[in-house]
């Protein structure tokens, strides 16, 4: 791993949470950068690299990059303080594999980075064997994945031969995609395409067929498959991953809706399966989209209502996240970006409230007119309730106090003080 950065700091941060897994370089400029790819070039598996330097910036590494043959397919991880959409947009015309603002969440960047890194090995693995095959042409070169003419000739050969076997095919579509071509642009759009295909490369198997077969839609084959309840656990884990978005930053309003087929003991073609499978998508959308179908099933209980529930009122993304990555899966987040959707709270959840974490970091005020109007909800537990408040911000501090919180946390969030904190409160052991 190369991590290039001009401040020491964060390269010493970096290096602490890769050192286990990857040999550490370093370079605090572009021009050692671009020297240590040319030096090592095949040792190099994956740059972790910031955009703003002085002398020779991210962005002309990564222009220089796409030119210089040893170096091109080296996946390139953006960590940068670079916030505006246009950097983010530049950095992904120009070959970044994902884009990570500071102040970044440990969690949060090693999650990524381990994402890039699965999908860059899927994509190699692929290319590797459509090499082979002589059918690199077939792939989709957004992707890397298989484009519709590929998928379905592999499927239909693997259904051939394997009569009598459990397949299970998804057909998965990208909720309110045209919204965000409409609002933010087709470079935007294409992003979302990439990060779903990237999740989707990562979260099945080498024998498993994954393919892009339209704009935003995909197939997967789960070949020869033990049972339909993994079937089932791996598409919500999907919906689930795509719905609370903990180290994706995407437009919140995307999800993913799944159909699902299954052969059975006669042979089939991907045809017949296919037009099963999008039928069973249809009813998801249907059904309120974010969530998957069966063909031919009634449909399954899919919440993870049973889960105690923390209730996350923020208008911060990045907060948003920062919580997710710290919250444990035995937990369930439900975010509440307007103070208006309280009122939306489904009354089957209330007593599944285990804590509220309220934040004010991003109010230009003290915050007191947020908890006077918490305080009109009778089932909010203000000892139940932990803020977050903007670091060094006092007036907020006192406003939450006065306001009877449990506890106070700060901006940019630490993971463990995070779960400390709520175990605190709750009282809950620590496997929690």
């Amino acid at each position: 791993m190369l991590v290039v950065d001009d401040n020491e700091t964060n390269r010493a941060i970096l290096k602490v949470l890769f050192e286990k897994e990857y040999e550490i370089m370093e370079a605090e400029n572009g021009e050692k950068a671009l020297e240590m790819l040319r030096i090592c070039q095949g040792s190099i598996d994956v740059v972790l690299l910031d955009l703003l330097m002085e002398g020779m910036s991210g962005f002309d590494i990564l222009k220089q990059r796409s030119e210089l043959d040893y170096c091109r397919d080296v996946p390139v991880v953006v960590i940068s303080g670079a916030m505006d959409s246009k950097s983010q947009i530049r950095a992904f015309d120009l070959g970044a594999a994902d884009f990570i603002t500071k102040p970044f969440v440990p969690e949060i960047v090693i999650s990524r980075v381990n994402n890039v890194m699965s999908s860059h090995r899927r994509l190699m693995s692929v290319e590797s064997e459509a090499k082979k095959l002589k059918i690199k042409s077939e792939l989709d070169m957004m992707t890397g994945l298989y484009n519709k003419t590929t998928s379905e000739a592999t499927i239909n050969e693997i259904l051939k031969n394997g009569r009598g076997k459990l397949n299970a095919l998804m057909v998965i579509d990208i909720d309110n995609f045209k919204n965000v071509n409409d609002s933010a642009g087709h470079q935007a759009g294409d992003y979302v395409i990439k990060i779903v295909s990237d999740l989707l490369s990562s979260q099945f198997r080498k024998a498993d067929i994954v393919g892009r077969i339209g704009g935003d839609e995909f197939v997967v084959l789960m070949v020869n498959v033990p049972s339909m309840n993994i079937v089932h656990k791996k598409a919500n884990e999907i919906v689930q991953i795509m719905r609370y978005k903990p180290n994706l930053t995407i437009p919140d309003n995307v999800s993913l809706s799944i159909g699902i087929a299954v052969t059975d003991r006669m042979e089939t073609t991907y045809q017949e399966l296919f037009e099963k499978a999008d039928h069973a998508l249809l009813d998801a959308k249907e059904s309120g989209k974010a969530q998957y179908r069966e063909f031919g099933v009634e449909p399954v209980d899919q919440g993870d209502d049973d889960r105690p529930i923390l209730l996350l009122i923020s208008r911060s993304r990045s907060v948003c996240t920062a919580i997710q990555a710290a919250t444990t899966q035995k937990l369930r987040v439900e975010e509440v970006i307007a103070l208006e959707d309280l009122d939306k709270v489904p009354e089957k959840d209330i007593p599944n409230i285990c804590v509220i974490h309220a934040d004010v970091s991003d109010y230009s005020d003290d915050g007191a007119e947020l908890w006077e109007h918490l305080k009109q909800y009778p089932w909010i537990d203000f000892s139940h309730v932990l803020a977050i408040c903007q670091e060094g911000n006092t007036k907020q501090y006192q406003a939450a106090l006065l306001a009877g919180v449990a506890d106070v946390m700060t901006t940019p969030i630490d993971p463990a003080s995070a779960r400390r904190r709520f175990r605190r409160i709750v009282g809950v052991p620590e496997d929690v």
